[in-house]
């Protein structure tokens, strides 16, 4: 009977959702020909309606198997890398081949694909941490450990110079038109290294604050061949890294992440240019993005207790018994 009640539960979020996004999206397209590209009235039509995306979006992946969305997050990021090039040629060449209800669609296509790459994130960040969560785990570098702090900082320093690069390529016309594809190549990875930074900064927050950035690792604690486990780091002095934050932050890290996402990809198309310019938008959502990835980076214990239940009890045990064996 509860199971029941669940899946009804389920159908039920997903059918009101989806009625709010085809509504918003109809209204959008209809007002999209009685105003102005850029108008304040459409540009708040267009962040409605991609708003309501991601957070269709992100309800998804938290109702569904994962295994299910990951297939719908390739599916739909395939189909949008195809629109925005359509688009994109389209345009360069001055090919004019695009009727309207063609554009309109390439654009609904557009707004999904990047809609869902925020959630998609989370998925990312969840199978990190059921993989590489184990100290000793994939961050050898000879006999030395390299903690996750400062690997986000390294991520953070990279965007810094993809954010200084791309600043001097804005300046040139060749940038914004023949080779438009490697700018939103660079803004992209620029918005993926600051988002990741702010997470391993903020997950490794204690190690930093202490100046913990590499450490010598003895022959004896050098990993194996052997299948290793997520549990295998936890010891009395680091049991707080792996306890429920006091504050639930996630949910907020998630739905800023949503909308920085949309800033730097639609700029003036998602905040009115008459509230803030198209470079301030994008560095804003650039900002934004930083402070997303931390926050989730903060909360990442409870973002894998809501994928992994069962395995967050495993950690709890473990808290327990390492207690227990302290006394």
């Amino acid at each position: 009977m509860k199971r029941s009640y669940l899946i009804l539960t389920k159908i039920v979020i997903i059918f009101t959702l989806s009625l709010l996004v085809y509504f918003s999206l109809t209204d959008y397209l209809l007002n999209k020909q009685l105003f102005e590209w850029y108008s304040y009235e459409l540009t708040v039509m267009r962040a409605t309606t991609l708003i309501l995306l991601n957070i269709f979006f992100f309800i998804l992946v938290l109702i569904i198997k994962i295994s299910h969305f990951k297939k719908l997050y390739l599916i739909l990021i395939i189909f949008g890398i195809t629109a925005w090039n359509v688009s994109h040629f389209d345009s360069i060449l001055d090919l004019n081949l695009l009727s309207n209800t063609s554009d309109d669609f390439l654009e609904i296509v557009l707004f999904i694909s990047t809609s869902i790459v925020s959630p998609g994130l989370l998925i990312l960040i969840v199978y990190y941490i059921k993989k590489f969560t184990s100290k000793f785990e994939g961050n050898f570098i000879g006999k030395y450990h390299m903690h996750e702090g400062l690997f986000g900082l390294i991520l953070v320093g990279l965007g810094i110079l993809f954010f200084a690069f791309r600043t001097y390529a804005i300046q040139f016309d060749i940038f914004l038109k023949e080779f438009k594809v490697y700018l939103a190549i660079i803004m992209i990875l620029l918005y993926f290294f600051l988002f990741f930074g702010g997470f391993f900064i903020l997950r490794d927050f204690n190690d930093i604050i202490r100046l913990r950035f590499i450490k010598k690792i003895p022959t004896s604690q050098k990993k194996s061949n052997l299948k290793v486990s997520i549990f295998n780091s936890m010891t009395h002095d680091n049991i707080s890294f792996f306890r429920l934050s006091k504050l639930y932050i996630f949910p907020l890290g998630a739905f800023l992440t949503g909308i920085s996402f949309s800033m730097v990809i639609y700029s003036t198309k998602f905040i009115p240019k008459d509230v803030l310019s198209s470079k301030e938008t994008i560095n804003l959502g650039y900002l934004l993005g930083l402070l997303a990835g931390a926050l989730i980076g903060y909360d990442w214990v409870r973002v894998f207790k809501r994928f992994y239940p069962n395995q967050y009890e495993e950690i709890e045990l473990k808290i327990i018994e390492i207690q227990n064996t302290d006394k």
